[in-house]
């Protein structure tokens, strides 16, 4: 190794001690220059490797990577069984760190970066609370919850002292064979960007990195199959696959992650036109990105484009600007580039650029100064915050599809109920992948903060004679007893025929990545014929799904009275199902993806956008797709009319100059017997003329929650953008058309325009030039602003703040530099502001009148003049405090 130039051990050491001041985004690119223009060569190329800690497992080894300066490493620490455990512990993991950290900075004065996948929770640190995976998330329609998510998982990473996490996945679903599916935010573009942006933000508001994965078109494999390439067009790229990246970059995303996979025949690790044209150039992301696990040398060994991984790290660092390779088990990265540069075939310059983005990145995670952060955290690992956290996503994220003859809600003590089913006391079961382990488990002991459905079950009817359990059948359908062994058809239906109400919870095993390919799409026929069985003796039927993905069903939804779309809810899962069947919750989820009948390829691979109800459209040629349940489906214990839908012009022309903004406005009334919250959906349908047209697509959405017999008027503002369609060739700036014609935008998912529906509501737009247009800078988050006829109130991203008025969008909808409506947002100063008050100001239409948006500590708000932001923030004694002129 070339010994450390002292130059370099002064500018390190200078940078702890400046890396917990809040510098400017210049200021760190310059402090990361100047500690990467004293690097060598051998050092840069180290900073650049990433080596998985299995091959890091012990203190020689780790030595022997920081004399090749390695930059950082990933993955869990192996540990087997230890006692009710199988994964460390904060002490373990910190103590593995540390020993880490102190052998690189006594060889090169530089820390190491550690990341790992925190997928839905800290995922590898015990004690830590496992959220519901991402596809609930995604079912909850609630931003708030996902800033929850986000908070949580990423302080109980930093508390194993683990500053960098892989998420969240930004994938957009479209073929539901893929084993990742319950990895993502579901099949719409609108909800994935607003979910993941409100992720991003809550964990690097922990000084913990976000990573962004994976980019870009992994998530529609032509196959079904992880791994196997993808084919897309430029306007699937732009207009379905792009937006969650745009707004991850729009919220300052630290990091992102690329993917194994090919995208029309060209692998995303040599793929110039996706790095440099549409990441860099297009969406101007400026942070680190990271390959994913050996995508370099896959370009040789899976792609065959190239002969060598010498060639392969050639290609890879011409064509694309990834700063890390997760190469993962040796130093062929930092050989291969030495000799590349040595040759000039791969110029020294390239390098430094990634270099400065690495150690940037270090820099504003303070990792100079703190090599292990996180001991400030440390006692509110598992906390009930968190637990309530995880427990709030899982009850919202409960889909209830069927309720014949209001079945549910079961009443205690009346009715009695037989549990049973592959799902039904396994919390493993509940949590799928990427669950302490890779692949999960279906254990109980190793999750000691929650409880199956059984337990669940059991501690709230407190030992009911009027409930009674029997496992029924495994994952594969087999028969089995409550031990795991053969079972008895014959018992299970005789404690059916008993019973008013049976139970069954069933689902998948558990699986991650490529280990689920193998699972055929229909479930085992051993489900139908145990539930066959259990009706046949007049028992009604609650069907409760646990699934990461949607698997066929074949009549069993058939003979239920009811059914839930559990998903995978995890630790705190048996809790909310228990509650929803109960009736301590009123079920408010919606499907975040389309639930297909069949398994032929066209049905799988369709998203909602491309579908009617009974077909799927792709070519101009309409196929018969049957469908279980629709994306937006979801029903609720009360009912809830909608009135009074408005547009506020059917007609508008384009202008350069003016807003080009109109509003649509729906009253809801919660008109049924009991509380609920409903998910407002706005969709927007283009004219059937236009070249790209979606049969619907999802605008705008907010959650509502109101108490019986209370309404509320929702009011969405939209603008030209929510007209227009990314048209760009890519790399060449993003730009939107939108043709003139009749445009069509309605509530509900189900609302049919071809018919007579005062859901329904025309806007006749004109754009005689065919002009194109610049997107503005957040056009897809939600921008809603309820009147509150009532005390009923928004769910938004802001409501556990004492503001009702602003919602999902709206921190982001005031920040834009071009919002050309008038939107009355009021914004509540909260527990740091000391005037109790809420003041509301206007972003006015008129541009002449100057504004500035004032940002505070968790408050944004639009004055006349910076000299009133900064009188607000004295007057609240806010300390931080930034403004930008509009």
């Amino acid at each position: 190794m070339r010994p450390i130039h002292n130059s370099l051990a002064v500018l390190v050491a200078t940078a702890g001690a400046a890396a917990d001041r809040q510098l400017t985004e210049a200021q760190l690119d310059a402090q990361a220059k100047a500690i990467v223009d004293k690097m060598s060569l051998e050092q840069i190329l180290g900073e650049m490797t990433q080596i998985d800690l299995s091959v890091a497992n012990t203190a020689a080894k780790v030595d022997e990577f920081a004399q090749l300066n390695v930059g950082s490493y990933f993955n869990f620490i192996g540990m087997g069984w230890k006692g009710n455990r199988v994964t460390a512990n904060t002490e373990e993991w910190r103590a593995k760190l540390t020993e880490m950290q102190d052998i690189h900075m006594k060889r090169n004065n530089v820390p190491m970066m550690f990341g790992i996948d925190s997928v839905h929770g800290a995922t590898y640190v015990d004690g830590s609370v496992l959220f519901p995976q991402s596809i609930n998330t995604a079912a909850a329609f609630n931003p708030t919850l996902a800033e929850g998510l986000g908070k949580y998982m990423a302080r109980d990473t930093k508390a194993a002292g683990i500053p960098w996490m892989f998420g969240p996945t930004l994938d957009v679903t479209r073929h539901k064979h893929w084993p990742r599916v319950y990895e993502t935010f579901g099949e719409d573009p609108t909800v994935v960007a607003q979910m993941g942006k409100a992720v991003i933000e809550s964990i690097q508001k922990q000084r913990v990195a976000a990573c962004f994965k994976h980019f870009i078109s992994y998530s529609d494999p032509t196959t079904g199959l992880d791994r196997d390439n993808s084919e897309l067009s430029s306007y699937e790229i732009l207009n379905y696959f792009m937006p969650p990246f745009k707004a991850a970059v729009e919220a300052d995303v630290w990091s992102g992650m690329g993917t194994f996979v090919a995208l029309n025949n060209v692998p995303l690790a040599a793929n110039e036109l996706m790095h440099k044209g549409l990441l860099r150039g297009d969406l101007g992301f400026k942070g680190l990105m990271v390959t994913d696990f050996r995508e370099i040398n896959l370009l040789a060994t899976q792609h065959k484009v190239v002969k060598t991984t010498l060639e392969a790290v050639e290609l890879s660092m011409k064509t694309t600007s990834y700063d890390i390779s997760m190469v993962p088990d040796d130093d062929s990265f930092i050989q291969n580039g030495k000799q590349l540069v040595a040759a000039n075939r791969l110029p020294e310059a390239r390098l430094r650029e990634s270099a400065v983005r690495i150690v940037k990145l270090k820099l504003k995670l303070n990792l100079f100064d703190e090599p292990v952060p996180g001991a400030d955290v440390l006692s509110q690992l598992g906390d009930e915050a968190s637990q309530l956290s995880a427990l709030a996503i899982a009850q919202e994220s409960m889909v209830l599809l069927k309720n014949q003859d209001n079945a549910l809600p079961l009443t205690p003590g009346k009715a009695s109920i037989f549990l049973t089913g592959s799902s039904s006391d396994s919390i493993g079961l509940l949590c799928g992948g990427w669950s302490l382990w890779w692949q999960g488990t279906s254990l109980n002991q190793v999750f000691p903060l929650g409880a199956s459905v059984r337990k669940a079950m059991e501690t709230t009817l407190g030992g009911s004679d009027k409930f009674s359990f029997y496992q029924g059948f495994d994952t594969d359908g087999n028969l089995v007893d409550n031990d795991g062994k053969s079972g008895d058809l014959e018992a299970a239906k005789a404690m059916a025929a008993k019973a008013d109400y049976t139970v069954v919870v069933l689902g998948e095993r558990p699986y991650a990545e490529f280990k689920g390919n193998d699972d055929k799409q229909p479930l085992p026929p051993g489900f139908l014929t145990y539930v066959k069985a259990l009706k046949s003796t007049g028992t009604k039927i609650i069907l409760v799904l646990v699934e990461g993905r949607p698997r066929l069903l074949n009549g069993i939804a058939d003979l239920a009275h009811a059914v839930i779309f559990a998903g995978l809810p995890c630790e705190f899962g048996g809790q909310a199902i228990v509650d929803v069947l109960l009736g301590k919750v009123n079920p408010s989820g919606r499907m975040a993806m389309t639930y297909p009948k069949t398994d032929t390829s066209i049905n799988l691979a369709t998203p909602y956008y491309k579908r009617t109800n009974t077909s799927c459209l792709k070519d101009g040629i309409k196929y018969e797709c049957p469908a279980e349940w629709q994306f937006g489906d979801g029903l609720s214990y009360t009912s809830f009319h909608y009135s009074n839908a408005t547009i506020s012009t059917t007609a508008l022309s384009f202008s350069s100059t003016g807003s080009n903004a109109f509003t649509v406005s729906v009253t809801v009334q919660n008109t049924g017997l009991v509380k609920g919250q409903e998910t407002v959906l706005l969709f927007g349908t283009p004219p059937a003329t236009r070249i790209h047209a979606e049969t619907k697509l999802l605008k705008r959405f907010t959650k509502l929650s109101l108490a019986a017999g209370e309404a509320n008027v929702v009011t969405f503002s939209l603008s030209h953008q929510d007209l227009g369609y990314y048209s760009n060739d890519i790399g060449k700036g993003l730009m939107k058309d939108a043709p003139s014609g009749a445009y069509t935008f309605f509530l509900k998912h189900d609302t049919d325009c071809s018919t007579s529906s005062p859901l329904c509501m025309a806007l006749k737009w004109d754009n005689p030039d065919k002009a194109s247009f610049m997107p503005n800078a957040t056009d897809a988050p939600t921008i809603v602003v309820p009147h509150t006829t009532s005390s009923s109130k928004s769910l938004g991203p802001q409501s556990a703040s004492s503001n009702p008025i602003v919602d999902n969008g709206a921190k982001s909808a005031v920040a834009a530099t071009a919002l050309p409506v008038s939107l009355i947002i009021g914004i509540a100063s909260g527990a740091a502001c000391a005037l109790a008050l809420m003041a509301v100001y206007i972003v006015r239409r008129n541009r002449q009148q100057q504004s500035h948006v004032c940002y505070f500590d968790d408050d944004v708000v639009v004055l006349e003049s910076k000299e009133q932001c900064h009188d607000v923030a004295v007057a609240g004694s806010n300390q931080s405090m930034a403004f930008q002129h509009i």
